[in-house]
């Protein structure tokens, strides 16, 4: 399985968590470490531009983003069968007993920005966060037609 996700150069290679520790994440309670990825480059980069605090959303303000590329076996992903539309209220505690049964590396859950794509989330403290690979690291800046 390929997977992709933004990340800025100081947080490289973008598998540790810490950032959705601290605040939290749609699929996490702060606290609890994940790694947010996407199933296509684009999908990364529309799920950053809708996070992004407005001010950080115009030309030349927007950050140093690296595009990285992931590879990890199949069988430790786990699709979720949930749907798009659950709030963060019920995904949160979702994703928080994922996140402490072990069960797997790795939940495919759909995308709130494109509901008929799935973002995947690591768990980074499976014991087999090892077997994900970084197949290739790689500048990234959005398309200023994007921007405000």
């Amino acid at each position: 399985m390929r997977l992709w996700q933004l990340v800025e150069p100081g947080q490289l290679p973008g598998l540790s968590g810490e950032g959705t520790r601290k605040n939290g994440g749609r699929w996490n309670s702060p606290g609890r470490p994940a790694v947010y990825c996407a199933s296509s480059l684009a999908l990364a980069a529309l799920e950053v531009l809708v996070n992004l605090p407005r001010a950080r959303r115009r030309k030349g303000h927007t950050p140093e983003q690296q595009a990285v590329e992931y590879d990890l076996p199949d069988h430790l992903c786990k699709i979720s069968g949930f749907p798009g539309a659950l709030p963060e209220a019920r995904t949160r505690p979702l994703g928080d007993a994922w996140l402490d049964s072990l069960e797997c590396l790795a939940l495919s859950v759909p995308s709130n920005v494109v509901p008929l794509e799935a973002n995947v989330v690591l768990n980074p403290r499976h014991p087999d966060i090892d077997l994900v690979v970084v197949v290739r690291v790689e500048p990234f800046d959005f398309d200023p037609r994007l921007l405000d």
